[in-house]
């Protein structure tokens, strides 16, 4: 896609870290082609929110690229909560340049999962091919998948993970935060929070985007008592054992992955399943960073700046050993 392309309603704000320099943040939208095979609708343009660095205005250097998912409810301009520890440690000298990319996951229920559906449309391909593609045509990047990195929270901390163990020849850098994930009893005491405490339109979503029925515009809701539902249901957060596998048969591999969740969460079964996940790729030889906050469903400060550091050492480390894996 051309720069050309890009959409003539930018809203641009700046940040000065000095006399001569300023870092960039833009709110814009593009063309999203891969979600044009929903049943329902869905707009054709979406939202991106796009930090550049510092030196970006000033250089012909290119960067390494952040990609942001954010949670359920969110918005892609939430990736400022990671952009203003990044600038911070850019300015202490704590942090190398890095460009940040919000992407909207956001829809009629609330969230898409960032996940491919009949349904609600293709929406992790949105990420990888038209998201990735447009941020590589028309910014100054350094476009290969060692200079790229996934971070997700919460909805997002799910998708990033299951973008990045379906693409690592497209990021090899995942920070999964606070992630949707089941163990063996997640998707029990999942569903029964989420239908005591009222969260109708969320689990359409989830049914959406996990559950659909193939040539049709419905999903299966939730059905406790059957199987074919249940498994259905759990291949959205669940089927781990199955996911680690898969992505541990592809040829490429990640180069760097931290999982991230805060023993206080009340949402009991995303550390459950964080510590699941862990264990499932420890056991398989691979190599995890595995932090527990130890507060709740939490995105501070403190988190973010955990997001920075280890995307720094990612970028870093590349340069010192290009041809890295976890295994």
């Amino acid at each position: 896609m051309s720069k050309r392309l890009m959409q003539c309603t930018v809203m641009v704000s700046l940040i000065f870290t000095s006399l001569f320099t300023f870092a960039q943040t833009q709110s814009i939208k593009i063309s999203a082609p891969s979600l044009s095979n929903a049943t329902l609708e869905v707009a054709n343009n979406q939202d991106l929110y796009i930090y550049l660095p510092p030196s970006y205005g000033s250089s012909s250097k290119q960067y390494p690229v952040i990609y942001y998912l954010h949670g359920y409810g969110g918005e892609a301009n939430q990736a400022f909560s990671i952009i203003r520890v990044l600038e911070q440690s850019i300015t202490a000298g704590a942090a190398e340049e890095a460009i940040v990319v919000g992407i909207n996951g956001n829809n009629q229920f609330g969230g898409s999962f960032y996940a491919n559906s009949p349904i609600t449309g293709n929406w992790r391909d949105f990420v990888v091919k038209d998201v990735v593609g447009y941020i590589d045509n028309n910014y100054r990047t350094l476009a290969q998948a060692n200079y790229r990195g996934i971070v997700g929270y919460s909805m997002g901390g799910y998708a990033a993970i299951n973008i990045a163990f379906k693409h690592p020849d497209k990021f090899k850098h995942l920070f999964g935060l606070s992630p949707g994930l089941f163990d063996d009893k997640g998707l029990d005491i999942a569903t029964k929070q989420w239908t005591n405490e009222g969260w109708s339109t969320f689990m359409k979503g989830y049914g959406a985007a996990f559950a659909y029925k193939k040539n049709s515009d419905y999903w299966s809701s939730w059905d406790e008592k059957s199987p074919s539902i249940r498994q259905k249901w759990a291949s959205g957060f669940g089927a781990l054992p199955e996911k680690v596998n898969q992505y541990l048969a592809q040829t490429e591999q990640l180069t760097s992955l931290h999982i991230e969740y805060g023993s206080k969460d009340r949402f009991t079964w995303i550390p459950d399943g964080s510590k699941y996940l862990v264990k499932l790729l420890k056991d398989k030889g691979v190599k995890v960073n595995e932090v527990d906050h130890k507060s709740g469903h939490d995105l501070s400060y403190v988190q973010a700046e955990h997001i920075i550091h280890f995307f720094s050492l990612a970028f870093s480390a590349v340069e010192k050993n290009p041809h890295n894996s976890l295994r």
